[in-house]
């Protein structure tokens, strides 16, 4: 019998594929503050990010068989919520709220 593969849903393909967007948008200003001439470089940062979500979300999906597929997406929904935790606790800090001091 041939095991099926997961399918993340697609709020999460949404979330994942907008945090690689922010990473590599972050990689490439990086880049282009330390070598200006690579400035050309900005116009291909949208579908290098894209590809890269792509090729990792179909990574993903694939190396986890279908049997372990709910306590993947909760795995992953976990480790994303912390992330959107910390960025949160950011914001509240350098907006002076107090507590996040």
């Amino acid at each position: 019998m041939i095991e099926g593969f997961v399918q993340l849903p697609d709020e999460l393909k949404i979330v994942i594929t907008s945090l690689i967007l922010a990473a590599v948008s972050f990689v490439f200003a990086k880049l282009i503050a330390l070598v200006p001439f690579l400035s050309f470089l900005e116009q291909f940062r949208q579908p290098v990010a894209m590809a890269v979500a792509a090729a990792l979300i179909g990574w993903f999906q694939n190396i986890v068989p279908d049997a372990y597929a709910a306590v993947a997406i909760l795995g992953l929904q976990l480790v994303l919520a912390v992330l959107a935790l910390f960025k949160v606790g950011d914001v509240l800090k350098e907006r002076g709220v107090k507590g996040f001091k």
